[in-house]
This record gives structure tokens, C-alpha cells and sequence, in this order.
């Protein structure tokens, strides 16, 4: 019998010979999930604490570590609790996470859609309903101005993402282009940074001077407690400080020791999880005004990533994302209603780098990483992990109509 090879051995995210599998070569590999090994199952032990939480924050919400969130906001724990509950059965606030996807050998894939001048209300609501219920599509928006849909995906084959999800629309004669968007940095979603903002920076939270205030006083779903409450939550503090182990080891029956160092290890040391409160900024009145940024083809890539970190610096944006291999670079969000539009959008008027910028409105959200958001019809937080492997193979096998080949086979 042949003698075994030696495997080579493996290095995983968070360790010193973290990228060590790239000194065989003379230049690192380029491409999307270049920092692998990196892969984490759903059902990982690691990642025991945050499916517990998620899966029952809804009736216990002192899963989480409610003390330094009552003390920051000042008031009993016991109303912290009680406020947690009613924002969640209200439908105003979700807890969902943000996975550093693009280490687990995805690609990111956000795409823009503009439909013609003239299309009907209805042909409009007709792609918005396709999109919401396509469960490939992670994270889906509604809007107006020079785009209609923005889109995201996470796909290990760019095809899949091309002939399963947008080739079914994509030459129905309202629509007047489709642009992808590859992620190259996920810098910032929902106020909080991702793991691709500066170094020091991961988990930090960002609010515009007054906003929270502001939105306090626009609507009456919220008022300034429970606001307070939630930025408190998604203020960032050591993973071993967000949570409850003891009540999640009462609920599950696990090790509260085991569950702490798994999730310690998936969201300070490997940063591959960023859990997060989501605010349902639509239910609240909020419209959020996108500035889509082009850069003269002639800006080195190191210049790029500096002006998106400069941006990224901007509190008012909530959300900062840096593209490659598209038409466009940048991508910024604020909110009409609390923010100032026309300051921002001189600010970004002084980069000489910027070629143009595309704007529209946000008004609905379909989907936040997978978790459904059309709370009337009965699937509120409704989560469906796809994963493109073997989707080609298996789709065209079980579904029912043409959606998926001209043959409708």
C-alpha cells in the first residue's frame, strides 16, 4: 500500500500564519476569499451562543447581557426587558448577524437595476414581488431615481448568480439595465462596521450628531428609551460581555464555558460574525438616500480605499460599501429625513477623483442577510441560508415552471 502524503496543515483565521498559505507564491492570489481557510458551518459548536440568541431572543430577551445596556440607558433592567419585547412584537427592531462571508469562499455580489421610463406601477411590483420571494437574494431594495432595485447575493459561482437569479428578468422589455457590484470591502451595514473597515475600527458604532434624537421626534413607535436601548445593545463591547451564557444554558442545557469560547472565537478573534440589532428604519418613516460613486478610471486602487475610509469616518452614513470590477466604486447611504443631504452631497463634490454619482431613494427593504422583512405577510425574520452548490444542478431538476431554462425543464 502506497504510503499517505502528509496533509499541509491548516491555517485558520485569527492565528499568526493566518495567511502564510500565500508565501508559496511569488504574488498572492487575487480574487474574492483569499483569506480561506476561513469555512464555518451554521450548526458549528462555535456558533452555539448566537443560534440560541436568535432563535430566542423573541421570548426571552435577557439572553442577552441587559445590565450595562440598563445602566448606559439608565433605567431598570426589568423595563429594558419589557421594551425589548414589545419593539421585537412590534416588528421595529431584529436581531440578525452579518457573516465575513467572502472568507468563507463567497463572493459578494450587490447588483443594481434600472427599469425604463414609463414602466407600469405594476410590471414595477411585479419584479419587487420576485425579488422577495427569490431566497437566493440575501438583501433586497426598493427605490426611485437612477435605479429601481439594489440587490445582493452571496454565491460561490458568479453563473449561478447570473442564470438562476437574474437571467429569469433580466431581458423583460421594462428593464433598461442590470450592473453588478462585486463587494470589495464591507465597511459599514446598519451603523455598525464590518470587517473590512480600518483596523481598530471593527464593531464600531456610528449615529450622526443628533440623529437619534431626531428620530425620536419624527414617529411614535419609538421614543428616545427605546432608541437609547438599542444603541446600546449595538455598542461595541467584547463578545463575552453581549450575552447571557447562564440563560442560554439554562434554555439549551450546554456549557455556558464551551458556548462563551465559541462565539468569543467567531467574533473577536476570527471576526467572522457580526451580530447585530437591525432597526426597521422603513416602519419608522425613514427613506434612505443613496450616492452611488463612480471614480475616474485612472485612481489607483490604494487611492480608492483611502477615500472610502475617509467616507467611512462621515457618522451620517450608515452605510459604507467599496465595490471592484464594476462600473461603480463607492456606494454611501443617509437618511433623508435626519440627515443633511445637499452637506453630503458637497462633501463628496470636493473629491476631484469622483467621476459621477448615481442617487436614489430607499423606500423598502425586501430581506437583511436572509432574513425576511414583510412582517404583514406572515414571514417576519423567516430565514432561508442558500448556498449555490450544486444549485445548477439541482434547481433545473425541481423547479416546476420556466423559471429556470427556456425549456422549463
Amino acid at each position: 500500500m502506497a504510503e499517505k502524503t502528509k496533509s499541509e496543515p491548516v491555517y485558520m483565521l485569527g492565528t499568526d500564519e493566518q495567511q502564510q498559505w500565500m508565501q508559496k507564491y511569488d504574488f498572492a492570489p487575487r480574487g474574492i476569499g483569499f483569506a480561506e481557510p476561513g469555512i464555518c458551518a451554521l450548526d458549528d459548536p462555535s456558533l452555539d451562543a448566537y443560534n440560541i440568541v436568535k432563535s430566542s431572543y423573541q421570548i426571552y430577551p435577557d439572553v442577552f447581557n441587559v445590565d450595562p445596556v440598563a445602566k448606559a440607558v439608565g433605567i431598570k433592567k426589568e423595563e429594558v426587558i419589557e421594551r425589548m419585547r414589545r419593539m421585537y412584537d412590534e416588528r421595529l427592531v431584529m436581531y440578525a448577524a452579518t457573516s465575513n462571508i467572502q472568507v468563507s469562499g463567497f463572493g459578494l455580489y450587490y447588483w443594481l437595476v434600472k427599469l425604463r421610463e414609463g414602466t407600469p406601477d405594476a410590471a414595477k411590483q411585479k419584479l419587487a414581488n420576485w425579488f422577495q420571494a427569490k431566497d437566493d437574494i440575501c438583501t433586497g431594495f426598493e427605490c426611485r431615481g437612477d435605479f429601481d432595485f439594489y440587490n445582493g447575493n452571496h454565491m460561490r459561482v458568479l453563473d449561478n448568480l447570473l442564470a438562476e437569479v437574474i437571467e429569469p428578468w433580466k431581458f423583460n422589455p421594462e428593464v433598461e439595465f442590470v450592473h453588478l457590484c462585486p463587494i470589495r470591502r464591507n465597511i459599514r451595514e446598519s451603523h455598525v462596521n464590518m470587517f473590512d473597515a480600518p483596523k481598530g475600527e471593527y464593531l464600531k458604532l456610528y449615529w450622526g450628531k443628533n440623529q437619534i434624537e431626531s428620530l425620536a421626534k419624527m414617529q411614535n413607535k419609538m421614543d428616545l428609551v427605546d432608541l437609547r436601548i438599542i444603541e446600546a445593545l449595538n455598542t461595541r463591547r467584547p463578545a463575552e460581555e453581549m450575552f447571557n451564557f447562564k440563560k442560554i444554558s439554562d434554555i439549551s442545557g450546554l456549557d455556558p464555558e464551551a458556548i462563551k469560547e465559541g462565539i468569543v472565537d467567531r467574533i473577536d478573534v476570527k471576526k467572522t460574525l457580526a451580530p447585530i440589532f437591525y432597526l426597521n428604519w422603513p416602519k419608522l418613516g425613514l427613506t434612505n438616500h443613496i450616492f452611488v460613486i463612480r471614480l475616474f478610471q485612472i485612481t489607483p486602487s490604494c487611492r480608492k480605499a483611502q477615500i472610502a475610509d475617509e467616507l467611512s469616518h462621515v457618522s451620517e452614513f450608515n452605510t459604507v460599501y467599496e465595490f471592484t470590477d464594476s462600473f461603480y466604486d463607492i456606494m454611501v447611504w443617509a437618511y433623508n429625513e435626519i440627515s443633511d443631504i445637499d452637506a453630503l452631497r458637497k462633501l463628496l463634490g470636493k473629491y476631484e477623483d469622483i467621476e459621477y454619482i448615481k442617487e436614489a431613494d430607499v423606500y423598502k427593504q425586501f430581506r437583511r442577510w436572509a432574513c425576511r422583512l414583510d412582517d404583514k405577510s406572515g414571514f417576519w425574520e423567516e430565514t432561508v441560508m442558500t448556498d449555490d452548490f450544486l444549485q445548477d444542478w439541482t434547481e433545473k431538476r425541481t423547479c416546476p415552471t420556466d423559471c429556470c431554462s427556456k425549456e422549463g425543464k
